[in-house]
């Protein structure tokens, strides 16, 4: 007897966008809660990756991933973050976080959540506990959208040469300029202008010297800007050509953009 043709899933967030979009502009006002409130965004990132352990989303494990080490967490700590608590690679402050993420995850009983209440006060602002369980919260519910509509984790296609930065490359991010700026072996090959717009970085301008055509410098610059400004808490909007169709070929940052996965 053969087995039963697997059942096409629903995009929900595909089919119903206007409440994808509403869950969008919850999760940029948690993240903005969370940066008044004090919170780094390597420990949102903690927070969203432990969430979905828990829950098992495969696609939102692989794009929190990436989040995290954009935002500084090392391989270290994601490696081992399955058993937080057995370890010592994590602040007071990140332990108490994602005691409230499991928490709001699970809902154990409720001397258990008293007890993890208690803690968390000893160590965060009530400011700072009411968006850890906001972030937790929301990623729960992405987690939910992922997961009911089975989006796929692929695996990546073989980048260009050199999409990383390399000891003869470098990107830094020129504040007095409002520029991303791309060096390769001492000398400014490019850059990628960009205007700050209250929590939005608005990519206007990108262009590599003809002079280092060829090295790749073009991916290196955008993928080190784009994921910058991701680790800085901010959303992405792209009117630069070249940022926009870099974007287009990534989708994994889409929640992150708005036209994408933010409408505004």
């Amino acid at each position: 007897m053969e087995s039963p043709a697997p059942a096409t899933r629903v995009f929900i967030d595909k089919q119903t966008p206007e409440a994808f979009r509403a869950l969008n502009t919850l999760a940029s006002a948690v993240r903005a809660a969370g940066a008044a409130a004090g919170l780094d965004r390597k420990l949102i990132e903690l927070i969203n990756l432990r969430v979905s352990q828990i829950n098992g989303c495969a696609y939102c494990l692989d794009v929190h991933h990436r989040a995290a080490i954009a935002a500084g967490a090392t391989e270290r700590e994601l490696a081992v973050l399955y058993a937080w608590d057995r370890t010592e690679l994590y602040t007071q402050q990140e332990r108490a976080a994602l005691a409230l993420a499991e928490l709001t995850t699970t809902l154990p009983d409720e001397a258990t959540m008293d007890r993890e209440y208690a803690r968390a006060g000893e160590h965060l602002s009530d400011d700072q506990i009411s968006a850890i369980l906001w972030v937790a919260t929301t990623i729960g519910a992405f987690n939910r959208v992922s997961i009911l509509s089975k989006h796929p984790v692929r695996p990546r296609k073989e980048q260009p040469k050199m999409t990383e930065a390399t000891p003869e490359s470098k990107v830094v991010r020129n504040d007095e300029k409002n520029r991303y700026e791309v060096f390769y072996g001492g000398e400014l090959a490019g850059f990628s202008e960009y205007e700050e717009r209250d929590d939005e970085t608005v990519f206007i301008h990108t262009e590599v010297d003809g002079a280092f055509s060829g090295k790749g410098l073009g991916s290196v610059l955008a993928k080190n800007a784009v994921e910058d400004v991701i680790a800085r808490g901010r959303v992405i909007r792209a009117l630069c050509p070249f940022i926009k169709a870099y974007l287009e070929k990534h989708p994994q940052y889409d929640e992150h953009v708005v036209g994408k996965g933010i409408t505004r």
